[in-house]
Order: structure tokens, then C-alpha cells, then sequence
């Protein structure tokens, strides 16, 4: 195990400026902290202006670990150009690329990975390990230890996205349109962000729609759902929405078991486990909210019941910060604990 690591940032917008910030706050031992981009410029994240260079294929020579921000396709990937140039040019250090992006998510040779929930899949890694979709990290790792306990049958997701998982220019839109409203006038859209006002809409409609109707975010969370929990078998419908609420996710998730559970037991078992925070106090409005999410760690459970309809089943409320937990957060617990298992 080295004692401190060259660890680079590819893209420095919403998800990148985290990366940096987590990395930071976490005291991830960096040697040295490179940020690319796919032009060269100065950036400023919380004071502190870091020189980011134009990537290339070349610019990870000398990097240990590069966390991606996402956004690339597979065939365009500088991950995968610098980890095969890595097998042409020799005396370069091996690499680990962590990729927040969609590209690699479903290849079979790429582990998809929460580490509170299945860290053990790094041990497979030839290289490249992905980061999971933001509403499929935060519902995985509240879902582990109930499927640990009485295996789930079946999920029926519906998520409260928060417009900062689109972008920052979606983050301005919904600024600009409060405004709009505000000052007496009917909001503005651009159709380049949201196809309809998202100031006092939810918008069921995150990523393109498929000939079946749903949509590839909701198809995203079915399919991660099952490779990281290790389970095909299991029967996911999800309906993904877009909210006015500029940072936070939040998840409203019915649970069928195959074996029987409690509403009791589900809370013993939520707050013993790692990365989870248990708010379940109706009688005096307790529970998780995505306003006082932002900007924290934890995935907050709450509104834990019985539902009645079925023999065995749940409904959770699930809320993260999705900048955080749901990505820059989730990307460099994957490379801490590849340092604690020894494969960095």
C-alpha cells in the first residue's frame, strides 16, 4: 500500500468541484491532485484556484487514481485510452479509473460499486470500476441490509429528483424561473434544459423516453439495482421524476419480501448499518428532508411501515445529497476502500 497517492479529476463542473471538495474534507492521501478538462483553464473550488489541464491520453502517465465526473461515452474515453496505453508503453504504474459516468456501468468485466454494500466486487476490477446512477446509490444502500435479512422479491421506486443531478445550468433555470414568479411574470423555459417549466412542475420525464414508456434513468435504476445487489431475479418498475429542489434527492419505495420483516426490525437493522441515518419520528415530523440533506454524507431513512397489501412488505423514504452520496462522495469511498483492501 503506498502512503499517499496522484490522484487527477476529469471534469470540474457540479459533480467534479465535489470531488475535489470530498477529497479534501476526507484527507484522501493525495501526493499530488490533478484536474483535467477538455479545455485548459483556472478554476476556483471553495477559495483555492487549481490549474486544470486539457486531458489527453498521455496526461495519466504518472497518475495513481482518476476520478471521471462523468459524461463520456464508452468509445471517447480517456479512462480507456490512458488504461490501454498502459498495456503499449511500458514502465508506466498501473491506474485505476473510477468512472462516474453511465458508459461502463452494465459490462460484465467493470464492477458497479457502493462499498457499504458490495465492496467485494473491486477484487474483479481490471482497471476500470464504475460509479452507479445517483437514485440508484442512495436506495442501494438502504436496501442491503433488509435484503441481507429477508431477501427482496420486489421494488416499486418512485424518486423526487433534485434539478443539481441535471446540471448546473438546470440549477439556474429553476433560480431564474423562482424569479420570474416572483417578480409577477410567467417563467421562461429553455427547452434545451427542461421541455416545461420546472418552477412549480414535476416533471416525470429524467433522461429519453424508450419505445416502452419508460425512461432510460428509470431502466438505469432496474438494471443497477440487480448487478449490485447480485440478484436477477429481482422485480424492479421505477418512475423517476424531476422536482423543484435544487439539490437532494428523494425516493418513496415499496419493498416485498420473500420472508417476513418488520417495521421494527427494519429500523434496528437501517441504523446499525454504515452510511445510513434513521429519522423516523411522525408523531413529530421527523423525517428526512431534502433541504437539511444538502451538503451531508448520510443516506436518511424514514417513514418506515408496514404495507398492508402484501404478506411481507415495506414502504421507506430515502433522501441523499446527490452531488454527494450519490456521486463525488460514493467515487472516492470506492478508491479508500480499494486502499483498505490492498488493491490500490
Amino acid at each position: 500500500m503506498k502512503h499517499a497517492y496522484s490522484v487527477a479529476v476529469v471534469g470540474i463542473g457540479g459533480v467534479g468541484s465535489e470531488m475535489i471538495r470530498v477529497l479534501t474534507q476526507r484527507q484522501f492521501p493525495c501526493s499530488s491532485l490533478q484536474v483535467f478538462a477538455r479545455s485548459a483553464r483556472d478554476e476556483v473550488v471553495d477559495g483555492v484556484t487549481y490549474p486544470v489541464r486539457q486531458v489527453t491520453a498521455e496526461a495519466f502517465d504518472d497518475i495513481d487514481v482518476a476520478l471521471f465526473a462523468g459524461g463520456e461515452s464508452a468509445d471517447d474515453h480517456f479512462g480507456i485510452r490512458a488504461l490501454n496505453r498502459r498495456k503499449t508503453v511500458p514502465g508506466l504504474s498501473p491506474l485505476v479509473v473510477i468512472d462516474n459516468g453511465s458508459a461502463f456501468r452494465m459490462y460484465p468485466n467493470v464492477p458497479l460499486v457502493v462499498p457499504e454494500v458490495n465492496p467485494d466486487a473491486l477484487r474483479e476490477h481490471t482497471g476500470m470500476i464504475a460509479n452507479p446512477n445517483c437514485s440508484t446509490i442512495q436506495m442501494v444502500v438502504a436496501l442491503k441490509p433488509l435484503h441481507d435479512a429477508a431477501r427482496i422479491k420486489r421494488l416499486v421506486i418512485s424518486t423526487y429528483q433534485a434539478v443539481s443531478g441535471k446540471s448546473a445550468q438546470a440549477r439556474e433555470e429553476l433560480l431564474k424561473q423562482t424569479r420570474e414568479v416572483a417578480a409577477g411574470q410567467a417563467p421562461t423555459v429553455d427547452p434545451k434544459i427542461f421541455p416545461h417549466p420546472i418552477f412549480g412542475n414535476c416533471l416525470p420525464h429524467i433522461d429519453s423516453f424508450l419505445p416502452d414508456g419508460y425512461t432510460k434513468e428509470e431502466m438505469k435504476m432496474v438494471h443497477e439495482t440487480r448487478k449490485i445487489l447480485g440478484d436477477d431475479t429481482l422485480q424492479i418498475t421505477a418512475t423517476t421524476v424531476r422536482v423543484p429542489v435544487d439539490n437532494c434527492h428523494a425516493e418513496s419505495v415499496n419493498v416485498e419480501f420473500h420472508h417476513p420483516i418488520t417495521a421494527d426490525a427494519a429500523r434496528a437493522l437501517l441504523a446499525a448499518a454504515p452510511g445510513i441515518v434513521v429519522m423516523d419520528d411522525p408523531a413529530h415530523a421527523g423525517y428526512p428532508l431534502q433541504a437539511a440533506s444538502s451538503g451531508t454524507d448520510p443516506v436518511f431513512v424514514g417513514r418506515i411501515r408496514q404495507d398492508r397489501s402484501v404478506a411481507y412488505g415495506l414502504n421507506l423514504w430515502i433522501v441523499a445529497d446527490n452531488l454527494r452520496k450519490g456521486a463525488a462522495l460514493n467515487a472516492v469511498q470506492i478508491a479508500e476502500k480499494m486502499r483498505e483492501m490492498n488493491l490500490l
